[in-house]
């Protein structure tokens, strides 16, 4: 089997890239196909977004539960925990449906301790049954759930923002892209120039340099995005936008890397060739979502 070269890594991810095998094209055919789908669902309306984050909810429901270590039978509690991570999960989504026409600070607040009860109910649910299972020997209990919780908390943001007034599918649009860039020019700048390990007990192959190289990167996108899809924004809010989008980007991808870790696993999951699983591609979106969705709502964008 012919040897593959490995490069360093830059910010985002925890894999290795060939940029002259199969890795590379893979990842590379995989985002041709998939960001025009992606990009179709939001244009499409309201039903083609919601259908994606289901598939998404599940997919991921499914890659989190194979974060646990596999066993040869399959127990009650077993199915306790996997029903609970599916509800977790895609619950929040549901929720968002039924209100994605009422958009206010006030009602953003009151959806988010509505989320958390239901959340906090299950979870309380599932520790008086699973607490001391063998399955959160590595995770740990606690960390396992509050992962599952912002996982189903993110996807739900997606159907609130795209509801937003008539700009809401341009908005969606704006935060997609902008994550798509930040992870681009945060890998390529990292290979290239990365030195400087700012998390390396978390993931020693995230550097300054391509945190940098991604951060920067935000301001031209940002600017065009604004222009195209015509969504003026003042010079604070442009800066505020970006500088809260690159951390939370960088937190979304940190968060994954350490849930991985504790898991012992390199990726959530295989499904999408070069990229890993669902997860490991939807990791910043997700963070970045819910705080993009507050500052739309505080600085009404």
């Amino acid at each position: 089997m012919q040897s593959i070269q490995k490069g360093k890594e830059g910010l985002v991810g925890d894999k290795t890239f060939d940029f002259q095998g199969v890795f590379l094209r893979n990842r590379i055919i995989t985002s041709i196909i998939g960001i025009p789908i992606i990009f179709i669902s939001i244009i499409w309306n309201i039903i083609g977004l919601l259908i994606l984050c289901s598939i998404i909810g599940l997919i991921a429901s499914y890659e989190i539960y194979k974060m646990l270590p596999s066993k040869k039978t399959i127990t009650t509690r077993d199915k306790i925990i996997f029903l609970s991570i599916i509800l977790l999960t895609c619950l929040p989504l549901i929720f968002s449906i039924f209100f994605i026409n009422e958009i206010s600070t006030s009602f953003g607040i009151l959806f988010s301790i509505y989320v958390a009860i239901v959340s906090l109910s299950i979870l309380i649910f599932v520790t008086f049954f699973t607490y001391k299972h063998e399955s959160f020997k590595s995770i740990g209990f606690w960390k396992f759930w509050i992962y599952i919780t912002f996982i189903g908390f993110g996807i739900a943001h997606f159907p609130l923002l795209y509801s937003h007034e008539s700009k809401g599918p341009s908005l969606t649009i704006i935060i997609i892209a902008l994550t798509f860039t930040f992870d681009i020019f945060a890998l390529f700048v990292g290979q290239r120039f990365g030195k400087t390990k700012i998390f390396p007990r978390i993931s020693p192959n995230k550097s300054l340099e391509g945190y940098i190289g991604g951060f920067l990167s935000l301001f031209p996108m940002l600017f065009l995005l604004q222009m195209i899809l015509d969504i003026p924004l003042s010079f604070l809010t442009f800066f505020i936008a970006i500088i809260t989008i690159s951390f939370s980007s960088l937190f979304g991808d940190l968060y994954e890397s350490y849930i991985k870790r504790q898991a012992k696993i390199k990726d959530s999951g295989s499904i999408i060739p070069g990229h890993g699983g669902i997860l490991d591609r939807t990791d910043s979106i997700l963070s970045n979502i819910i705080v993009f969705y507050w500052i739309v709502i505080w600085l009404k964008i």
